[in-house]
């Protein structure tokens, strides 16, 4: 074979994938039972669970029951994601911000990571961000350095030593810890070195009072910020709500969204309906943290040790039979629970798994 200018392969592809598979936890599919107590599902506010989501689709005007046929930029694009560009901005976009809508928030943060940062730029970013930041950084030009997670000394070092624009990627809720970063260190951080914070709100999105993102909650001015809707508002995609000037941008180059099919406009057209119904789910997101509240009262009562409860996730000790869905490394740094609270749990619900964990 070589002297064809072929080699041969150390290990077949099928051995070698297989070795890999021997080496990693298996991964099953999991549906939610109906009958069964969910503490697993992202559907915060419960709209899944209690109908809510099936109900308004069920009002959806009969134009809208089709789907895109191509990508917004191919004859896809429709007023229905005006609208929730529209509904999000009125939410979300202070001080004369735009929103630009993705059809997830992985395609969303593809997207921006890598068109926006540019080559000369440095990007930190905290380890334990979501997959789809890490993945559109490694697509970006920009140097890119990881800090241990909400280490804010450390990133403070790796500024000192950056170069060009210095952008850091940061979660307002991270999704396996449930814990968020230090607000003030971000304040701190920007002010001092004039960097870019981008914060990725997936788990906080719609789950405070008004709507209101935890970004203004905490006094934040973050270049860009991305809400979704695949959590608390129960459907799918995303918006980065920035500066027109960065989404103009975003929309001519941002890849991830030009070479990307439309959702079917049902979907943009409910999530418009989610979004300016917005007062309507107060009582939902008052339940949500008074679970939170009482959960975490719970595991201190009982001395269980846990991390998170900065909003609805925690994450608990592997020593316990939970019926939860355990994680494993990578996606944590060891093994253990993955416990997320909704609107739609009961107090006997949670009594009843604190059931299992005092075992």
């Amino acid at each position: 074979m070589e002297q064809w200018g072929l080699r041969e392969s150390a290990m077949p592809l099928e051995a070698r994938i297989k070795a890999l598979l021997e080496r990693s936890p298996h991964r099953p599919f999991w549906s939610h039972k109906e009958e069964e107590a969910d503490f697993s599902t992202n559907d915060y506010l419960g709209l899944n669970q209690e109908g809510v989501i099936k109900s308004i689709l069920q009002e959806c005007p009969p134009e809208w029951l089709r789907g895109s046929g191509g990508s917004r930029y191919l004859g896809g694009d429709a007023e229905v994601f005006s609208l929730v560009e529209a509904e999000a901005e009125k939410l979300w976009g202070t001080s004369g911000k735009k929103a630009l809508f993705f059809p997830s928030g992985l395609n969303a943060n593809l997207a921006f990571w890598s068109t926006i940062p540019q080559r000369g730029d440095t990007i930190l970013f905290d380890r334990e961000v979501h997959a789809s930041i890490r993945q559109g950084i490694r697509l970006s030009s920009a140097i890119a350095w990881g800090f241990p997670h909400n280490n804010f000394e450390e990133a403070e070092r790796l500024i000192r030593k950056a170069r060009g624009e210095v952008f850091i990627a940061v979660e307002s809720l991270y999704s396996m810890r449930g814990d968020t970063p230090e607000p003030k260190a971000l304040r701190y951080l920007q002010e001092r070195y004039n960097c870019h914070i981008v914060i990725d709100e997936a788990h906080t999105t719609f789950i405070f009072p008004a709507g209101q993102s935890w970004s203004e909650r905490e006094g934040l001015t973050p270049l860009a910020v991305l809400y979704t809707f695949g959590k608390a508002v129960g459907l799918v995609g995303g918006v980065w709500i920035a500066p027109p000037w960065l989404i103009e941008y975003l929309r001519r180059k941002g890849f991830a969204g030009i070479y990307t099919t439309a959702l079917p406009y049902c979907i943009p057209w409910a999530i418009a309906q989610i979004l300016y119904r917005n007062t309507y789910w107060q009582e939902r997101r008052e339940r949500l943290w008074g679970h939170i509240y009482y959960t975490s009262q719970l595991l201190q009562a009982y001395h269980i040790p846990y991390e998170g409860l900065k909003g609805p996730i925690a994450f608990l000790p592997a020593n316990h039979p939970l019926p939860l869905k355990k994680l494993y490394p990578p996606t944590v740094a060891y093994p253990g629970y993955r416990l997320t609270l909704h609107a739609h749990n009961t107090e006997t619900e949670i009594q009843e798994l604190f059931s299992y964990i005092r075992q």
